[in-house]
């Protein structure tokens, strides 16, 4: 009966993947779960917190933690604004479907080498980061051909899981997400109890700036501080670029796009609470390499926190097979529209129901990336203006179309002009705390010549179209 039912439901969104033009290639596999852990990964608390915790706390003290509840809030609007572009364009490739869909196919292209740069870019890092924790972590000396090396092996590794197809890959990230769910409670839980029972600090304490500056100047750190939430929330569409993957897309994808970002909001802030709270000497903890580490070592044996390392390697890994998961279908999706070099050949779909030519082409990108980028930077500036840039694009084509009146669903389905209006304002004024600070003119300039890039791109792809059109060779 279940059987039946599911095959009922994977005919329907065949039959309404065809009202767009395209034939079901790819294995309708993933349910609700599946579909909201492949956005939870990408968004990966986890990854974000050890990575860049440090920095808030140094910036602006304990009361840092608090920007990650208002970017939340602000990236909500933005994942609302997706989850009813999701419900109304179920394709894979969503930017680029989006954004063809809405303004036409040119500013589709755009959106869609935008998320490839920013997950070329930043899958590469997250791995690094990986290898940069695990390589000492298992005795290793953490030189760079070492660091280096694990990266590339890690890479090969998510490839390899990726191109065994979609039901291997979305089970190893079931598992992942459970053991950073867990994970990441379960030590947030604890120290928050910790803290409380001992009055290591007192509430108060989560919104003290010791040694910052009062009234208006700290609300420049302040406002710093909250690039943490601003590197680390963002991947919650994720899940709507597996769309022609997952059984009923138009309803599971939206619920994944909210649901992940809401419960990595409320997650991440119970974990950011428990640690802050716990901190035994602020002093200590703002100059300390991994704070993280510190805090857990003052209360925990190192049993214990070496099994909360193995989560967050888990978590990292998790985000960085879910990141290829990704890119993958929006380098497949659009080949398939003859929108990139090759796109015979990288359109190809496995036997596995997999586009395993994407996979590996993205792989050896990401692998010669990582040989010679400063990572550590790309993750968290590359990666981020480009996945910024993309979201612009599609709530500005999303108010492009409510303009002309675009109707690709009835007037109560639409986007509402002000949520539009409010989520693009939020991540304008998101780009410019990224790109406008010193330290960011590297990645704005980075992210320029990823442009320049695409443009070559693009007109070769447009080359390449006139000459089929008028009967060239392709």
């Amino acid at each position: 009966m279940e059987a039946d039912v599911s095959l009922d439901l994977s005919a329907a969104a065949d039959r309404k993947l065809a009202t767009f033009g395209y034939k079901q290639e790819l294995r309708r596999d993933l349910g609700y779960f599946s579909s909201f852990a492949l956005s939870f990964s990408i968004i990966s608390i986890t990854t974000g917190l050890f990575a860049d915790y440090g920095v808030g706390l140094h910036t602006a003290g304990p009361a840092f933690i608090w920007t990650w509840l208002i970017v939340g809030a602000g990236q909500l609007l933005v994942a609302l604004v997706f989850a009813r572009l999701a419900s109304q364009i179920p394709l894979s490739g969503y930017a680029y479907q989006w954004v063809s869909q809405l303004a036409g196919r040119k500013l589709g292209w755009w959106a869609g080498w935008m998320m490839i740069i920013q997950f070329i870019s930043g899958m590469p890092g997250v791995c690094y980061a990986l290898a940069s924790y695990l390589v000492p972590f298992l005795g290793f000396a953490p030189s760079s051909r070492n660091v280096i090396f694990t990266t590339v092996a890690t890479l090969v590794s998510i490839a390899l899981i990726n191109q065994f197809g979609i039901h291997l890959a979305s089970r190893v990230n079931d598992v992942s997400v459970i053991a950073e769910i867990l994970g990441a409670f379960v030590v947030g839980v604890v120290l928050l109890g910790i803290a409380l029972i001992r009055k290591t600090n007192p509430v108060g304490f989560l919104v003290t700036h010791p040694a910052q500056p009062g009234g208006l100047a700290y609300l420049g750190a302040f406002a710093f501080s909250s690039l943490m939430g601003a590197w680390t929330l963002t991947g919650f569409e994720g899940a709507a670029n597996l769309a022609e993957e997952t059984q009923v897309p138009e309803k599971q994808v939206p619920l994944a796009i909210v649901g992940s970002e809401v419960s990595s909001v409320l997650l991440g802030f119970l974990v950011l609470a428990g640690f802050t709270l716990a901190i035994p000497s602020l002093n200590v903890a703002a100059d300390h390499p991994a704070p993280l580490l510190y805090i857990m070592g003052a209360y925990f044996p190192p049993l214990i926190v070496n099994l909360v390392m193995l989560s967050v390697f888990i978590a990292i890994y998790a985000c960085a097979l879910a990141n290829l998961t990704a890119v993958t279908r929006m380098v497949w999706a659009m080949a398939r529209d003859r929108q990139l070099p090759a796109s015979p050949w990288l359109g190809r779909i496995s036997t596995r129901k997999v586009p395993a030519n994407a996979i590996w082409i993205v792989t050896v990108l990401s692998a010669s990336f990582a040989c010679w980028a400063k990572l550590e930077v790309v993750i968290t500036g590359i990666a981020a203006l480009a996945g910024y840039i993309t979201y612009a694009i599609v709530v500005v084509a999303v108010l492009f179309a409510t303009r002309k009146q675009l109707r690709i669903a009835p007037q109560g389905h639409r986007v509402p002009v002000w949520l539009s209006l409010v989520a693009l304002a939020w991540i304008l004024s998101l780009l410019g705390f990224l790109s406008i600070p010193r330290s960011g003119w590297i990645n704005s300039l980075a992210t320029l010549i990823a442009v320049g890039i695409g443009g070559l791109v693009y007109l070769m792809v447009r080359r390449v179209a006139h000459f089929a059109k008028e009967g060239g060779v392709a």
